[in-house]
């Protein structure tokens, strides 16, 4: 008889170098995948985190203007102190690292520790400030920061140490603008001034506020465009409608 020689058991070293090259493949592709997936995951986050910051101005703006509070008296520490006004030929506020945006009274307040109602209103100031450390190529980039002064401390206390409370609302905002429309039907207009239009005989207060830019988050750019309206009527506090 004559016995078979059969197939030794194993692999070849071609099988061998196969199958490490399809593991190879499937690691590759799956990093990929992963790395996709977090890219994504980290795109959709700080976009939402954008739309969020973005959300929370047009709210603090937004309830600022909606709690305007104006009078037409004219004597001249209520008129000062009451006095609507901003735009782009407003003076810096304490120094050239800052330029004023806006400035009015308003019933609002982000101070979480203040015990309202003791004081009647605030004065809020928008100021677009330099960041700190900013070189000479990126002073187009500014800080959105919102200023709140209580007022009832104004009377009595040393201006210059007035009690003032920051918030930074956006890091890094450029092209920034403020516009100011009379009314519906009126061009805007780039600034305001609610004592001037008041001895011209007209509205002392716009009928909206528009405030446009473009705000940086992690490098990414978002489109700022908010509308407000003033409200119909403000009221001196204390006085009924």
């Amino acid at each position: 008889m004559t016995a078979r020689s059969g197939r030794q058991a194993g692999f070849t070293l071609v099988e061998v170098l196969l199958a490490l090259l399809i593991a190879a493949m499937v690691m590759v592709g799956s990093y990929s995948v992963t790395t996709q997936v977090m890219g994504l995951a980290e795109d959709v986050q700080s976009g939402l985190a954008a739309e969020d910051s973005l959300e929370i101005v047009r709210l603090t703006l937004g309830n600022d203007l909606g709690s305007t509070i104006w009078t037409d008296v004219q004597k001249k520490d209520v008129a000062e102190t009451m006095l609507f006004y901003g735009g782009q030929d407003s003076t810096s506020l304490s120094s050239q690292s800052d330029r004023l945006l806006l400035s009015l009274a308003t019933a609002a307040t982000l101070d979480p520790g203040a015990s309202f109602p003791s004081y009647a209103f605030n004065r809020v100031e928008y100021v677009l400030r330099l960041p700190p450390d900013t070189d000479q190529s990126s002073k187009a980039i500014r800080q959105l920061v919102r200023r709140e002064i209580p007022m009832g401390t104004l009377t009595w206390r040393d201006q210059n140490r007035m009690p003032v409370s920051e918030t930074i609302l956006i890091e890094a905002l450029e092209q920034c603008d403020i516009r100011f429309f009379g009314n519906a039907s009126t061009d805007s207009q780039t600034t305001w001034n609610s004592r001037t239009r008041q001895s011209a005989h007209l509205s002392p207060l716009p009928a909206q506020v528009r405030l446009t830019g473009t705000a940086a988050f992690s490098g990414k750019r978002r489109a700022l465009d908010l509308r407000i309206p003033l409200p119909p009527q403000t009221l001196t506090p204390g006085v009924g409608p």
